[in-house]
């Protein structure tokens, strides 16, 4: 009897359900933005890239590649056999441009050696940039894989303090 009973609810419920969306439209907005999609406010993405283009002499057939970040946005792009992000922030004011650099020897020997002191030594560097700013002190930003293959995000600054966010102005 109760297995009746309980059937008999769900039948309903099931009913109530269907009979409650039909007729009506239902939307689900399933789509997720690209990573390379900028949010829709439209003016701040055109200030952002007319910047970008002012302050790295970027011709249109440069293309860049734009993503949102909890930080803020990053252009991402090359030029003459470089690559380049450029950060801005959440009201999309420009912070800081990044230099793509080989992690080897030629890495600053003050950098290296707190990575090799630093809770990151046992995880590969497979991104390495620096700050090109010329009023702005040394900044790093690398990207780092475990054995796992998982990637983590850091931030230094000149003196090789690490940091899992962007570092403040201060910092530099």
């Amino acid at each position: 009897m109760k297995k009746i009973i309980n059937y008999i609810i769900c039948v309903l419920a099931a009913s109530g359900l269907a009979h409650t969306a039909n007729g009506q439209e239902v939307t689900l907005n399933t789509k997720q933005p690209s990573s390379n999609e900028l949010p829709s406010d439209t003016t701040r993405n055109q200030r952002m890239e007319k910047d970008l283009k002012r302050r790295n002499s970027l011709n249109n057939s440069e293309p860049v590649t734009w993503k949102e970040s909890k930080y803020g946005y990053i252009g991402s792009y090359s030029s003459d056999n470089a690559q380049y992000m450029a950060r801005y922030d959440k009201d999309g004011k420009y912070v800081e441009t990044l230099t793509k650099k080989e992690w080897n020897d030629n890495a600053p020997s003050k950098l290296r050696s707190s990575y090799d002191q630093s809770n990151y030594k046992a995880q590969k560097v497979t991104g390495y940039w620096e700050v090109t700013d010329p009023v702005k002190k040394k900044g790093y930003y690398l990207e780092l894989t475990d054995d796992q293959n998982k990637l983590s995000k850091v931030w230094a600054n000149e003196d090789g303090k690490f940091s899992t966010s962007p570092m403040a102005k201060k910092d530099y």
